[in-house]
């Protein structure tokens, strides 16, 4: 084992190729590296426009009663009051609530 482990310690034949295998690793690392921030930035994007979304629903409704002939149904309304948008960054006009429903600040 020892003769073929000093074998290959003096053996100079491929070391050229193996640094333009390592040069061109290294380079590849670096531009995935960059490639996988730019993906990561994107999909952050995305999951912002999101919850932006999906806090912008507006849930109000109504509808009328209606009237037939032997039978009659009331309607219903619900108002979803004022817009409730909050900046993600900061929070900002968010109140937080605690489990027993009063502000976390209290």
């Amino acid at each position: 084992m020892r003769h073929y482990l000093l074998r290959w310690w003096h053996d100079d034949s491929g070391a050229l190729l193996s640094f333009e295998w390592i040069l061109l690793a290294t380079i590849l690392v670096l531009a995935l590296v960059v490639g996988l921030k730019s993906v990561q930035q994107a999909v952050l994007n995305e999951f912002e426009d999101l919850a932006n979304a999906i806090g912008n629903i507006n849930t109000t409704y109504l509808y009328k009663g209606v009237v037939g002939c032997c039978a009659s149904v009331g309607g219903s309304e619900f108002s979803d009051g004022a817009a409730r948008t909050y900046d993600i960054d900061t929070c900002e006009g968010q109140r937080t609530v605690n489990r027993l429903g009063g502000a976390c600040d209290e």
